[in-house]
């Protein structure tokens, strides 16, 4: 059983032809594709942020560390 959505969304394109259906195809995957190498970047970004401030951190805590002993 179809729902009103899917009914409606058929009947606005049936009359596209086979080329019209695949540039929509098309068009439809490059736009997926291109937000979700934005999210990957931002993804990428991210981690590369907590990676440096882990790495500060322990820096900074080794002398403290070393004078602690002393």
């Amino acid at each position: 059983m179809k729902s009103k959505a899917q009914l409606k969304f058929e009947e606005s394109r049936k009359e596209y032809s086979d080329r019209e259906i695949m540039i929509e195809l098309l068009y439809s995957n490059w736009k997926i594709q291109e937000a979700t190498e934005k999210t990957r970047s931002n993804t990428s970004s991210l981690v590369w942020y907590v990676v440096i401030v882990i790495i500060l951190s322990i820096i900074f805590a080794i002398p403290t560390v070393v004078l602690s002993l002393a």
